[in-house]
């Protein structure tokens, strides 16, 4: 966990006892609420400085026998790289190796260099059954010698086991939740397919890390952690093209009602594939099916605060009106908006906080405040569609609504063409 600063503390433990400005510097410190409410828990420091392992401890399965290590100088000024090595004291050192021709000697300022190691599996499985294993890199950046872990872990049937049993009883109950929602419609499966689909792939978070909830970790580490190594994917189906799956649902649901001749289960249809339609707008955009990808690729997007961070609502403002305007128009159950809220933040809102917002905290706090924020803009795009769809007749919005959802599918349908020309000629 990051040092913490008595500062701060001693400001408002004796507060009562400074005169008023003094007073007034403690309330407005910026790293006075991160101590209040987070630092004792979860862990609050500052963004990193230096030269800093990315992931800090590399860890090694049979389907990830070669990573990538990236040494990241955060400093002003370049940095000499010096004594790379294993450490021979640990037992295991001579099962890893460095697979780069020539080490790198220095790291520019704000810069970064690579270290490939490999890991040789069959060190670890002599004895006739794979066994877990350890060591260290270590290296001189500057006058500052670093230590990073490396860790091999053999296949865990029964945590595997495990964890697909949770995850299968969660997908259970999200489909026994789907199934009473739409009860009225006599389990019309056309209706909880997409709902189920968007909750099961929502990303909730980057990523979990087991042993790091205290510490800062790197987008590294948390990308290690979220592929299953050292930790645990925060979503319910972690899928590389999880989008293209809901994308599907959503056809699927809108090819069914077509079998329907009532005009309000049409009507539904069109809202469907208009929405699967606007929906794979930002995808294109942004190149990526992955959820958690899809969200990660907006946060680097958004820097400086007075900038407006790279959403799917910003680089696709027509896929973003059809979509709200579809979703606004038709009667839907609470879950429908629920799902429909959850996706339009995922695809267009930039998902949870950035973790870079947060550069130098504890990885729970991140995940915390993360999952506040993103459960603050779901409901917020649930009252949004909410007060669309109850606006007065012959209103503005009103007007604006009609015209949107009767020409919804031309209009995500010509957005698609322009963004591929976009992507095609850039």
């Amino acid at each position: 966990m990051p040092r913490l600063s008595p500062l701060p503390l001693a400001r408002v433990a004796h507060a009562s006892s400074l005169p008023r400005r003094s007073f007034l510097r403690a309330a407005t410190s910026p790293a006075t609420p991160c101590v209040l409410f987070f630092a004792l828990a979860l862990g609050c420091g500052v963004p990193p400085t230096g030269v800093r392992a990315e992931p800090g401890t590399l860890v090694f399965t049979p389907a990830a026998e070669r990573l990538e290590l990236r040494l990241v100088n955060h400093g002003a000024v370049p940095v000499p790289l010096t004594r790379i090595r294993f450490d021979t004291r640990t037992p295991d050192w001579g099962a890893f190796s460095i697979e780069n021709r020539e080490y790198p000697r220095e790291i520019a300022a704000g810069g970064a260099v690579s270290l490939r190691l490999r890991v040789d599996r069959d060190h670890f499985d002599r004895t006739g059954a794979s066994r877990s294993g350890s060591a260290r890199l270590l290296f001189a950046a500057g006058e500052a010698p670093q230590i990073v872990e490396l860790r091999w872990e053999p296949p865990d049937l029964a945590s595997d086991l495990r964890r697909t049993a949770i995850r299968t009883a969660l997908a259970l109950a999200l489909v026994a939740l789907a199934w009473i929602s739409t009860r009225r419609t006599r389990l019309n499966w056309t209706a909880w397919l997409p709902v189920v689909a968007v909750l099961a792939l929502f990303p909730f978070g980057p990523g979990l890390c087991f042993d790091g909830v205290g510490s800062s970790l790197s987008a590294a580490d948390v990308e290690q952690c979220a592929a299953g190594r050292g930790g645990a994917s925060l979503s319910l189906i972690a899928v590389g093209e999880g989008w293209l799956v809901y994308l599907v649902a959503l056809v699927l649901a809108g090819l069914g009602r077509l079998v329907d001749r009532a005009a309000l289960a049409r009507r539904l249809a069109s809202r469907d594939l208009a929405l699967a339609a606007a929906f794979a707008g930002p995808l294109l955009a942004f190149g990526t099916l992955d959820p958690r990808r899809l969200v990660g690729s907006k946060q680097r997007g958004s820097s400086a605060v007075l900038r407006s961070p790279a959403w799917g609502i910003f680089v696709q403002p027509i896929a973003a009106a059809v979509a709200l305007a579809v979703a606004a128009a038709p009667p839907a159950g609470r879950l429908e908006r629920l799902a429909f809220a959850a996706a339009f933040v995922a695809c267009f809102l930039g998902g949870g906080l950035p973790a870079a917002a947060l550069a130098g905290s504890g990885h729970g706090l991140v995940l915390f405040i993360g999952a506040v924020v993103a459960a603050a803009k779901i409901a917020a795009v649930v009252w949004f569609v909410q007060r669309l769809h109850a606006s007065a007749t012959g209103s503005r919005a009103r007007a604006a609504l009609f015209f949107l959802e009767r020409a919804a599918m031309p209009l995500a349908i010509a957005d698609l063409l322009v963004t591929s020309a976009y992507a095609l000629l850039r």
